[in-house]
């Protein structure tokens, strides 16, 4: 599924407005027409992954799922190993790993200590070096996307002060606000314009 949801236009159906927009033909009297341009709302399609389908997989089977990642392949070839370490990894990215301007700005034992707690929810041999070089790689790209996620909650704002208002569950204030400074500085602004041109 593509980042964010798809956007449906829901039409909620109360006992009013179906008294309202009845037709008043006898022959179609128990046949409700809905007015659209009533109680119309948008809705995102689906939240946020939280990990239950993990946990219902490891009290079915009795252990952690167990991870193998081939060497020189980047990820699990199992699509099932795959999705869930993947969504793993983006939990893991949204509520306990710092949010960094840049990937190199974290620290080795920010990047362990995310490291330490998918371990604690697979069955994975972080010991192996090319195993910890792509979960780390897989970490990275969820990071990423987080942050791509954010930065479009903070460009549709309509203007820096209501975005610094906007309140991010996973986010303290003061992260929220160290984003914003960064993605207002005109310096960014001008890098970003680059990179779109590419």
């Amino acid at each position: 599924m593509a980042p964010g949801g798809r956007v449906f236009k829901q039409t909620t159906l109360t006992w009013e407005t179906i008294q309202d927009t009845q037709s008043l033909d006898e022959s179609n009297n128990h046949t409700p027409v809905v007015n659209t341009n009533d109680s119309t709302r948008i809705r995102n399609s689906r939240g946020k992954t939280r990990g239950k389908g993990l946990e219902k997989m490891k009290k079915a089977q009795g252990r952690k799922m167990k991870i193998e990642i081939p060497v020189g392949k980047g990820r699990p070839t199992k699509p099932d190993q795959s999705a869930k370490l993947s969504n793993e990894l983006g939990i893991i990215a949204r509520n306990f790993l710092l949010l960094p301007n840049k990937w190199k700005e974290l620290t080795r034992e920010d990047k362990d200590a995310a490291l330490i707690r998918c371990h604690e929810r697979f069955e994975i041999n972080l010991d192996e070096h090319y195993m910890k070089d792509s979960s780390e790689d897989i970490l990275k790209n969820r990071s990423r996307q987080w942050c791509y996620k954010l930065k479009q909650l903070f460009e549709n704002a309509r203007s820096d002060e209501e975005a610094r208002k906007i309140e991010v569950p996973e986010l303290t204030p003061e992260n929220w606000n160290r984003l914003c400074d960064m993605w207002i500085n005109p310096e960014h602004k001008k890098r970003c314009d680059i990179n779109k041109g590419n």
